[in-house]
């Protein structure tokens, strides 16, 4: 069986804080795209609990082969009309 190629992960998006960056990669889960939180700054300004806006950001990543299909999914959940 031949040895599976590694996978390159590419930033997709970046966000303000991380719990922004945590309700993409839940939907891109829905998605079936994998995709992972790649942060220096995790803790916050405010700190861990009020998830405030980052100093340094955080950045969505995803797998190469997954970056348009990611994309677009996560613009079509920015447009949906509110009721």
């Amino acid at each position: 069986m031949p040895a599976s190629s590694p996978i390159t992960w590419v930033k997709c998006q970046d966000y303000g804080n991380e719990l922004e960056a945590s309700i993409a990669v839940a939907i891109l889960d829905g998605s079936g795209i994998p995709a992972i939180v790649r942060s220096n700054d995790s803790v916050g300004l405010f700190g861990s609990a009020f998830q405030g806006f980052t100093a340094m950001g955080v950045s969505l990543m995803v797998p190469s082969s997954a970056l348009a299909a990611a994309r677009t999914v996560l613009t079509m959940t920015r447009e949906i009309p509110e009721e």
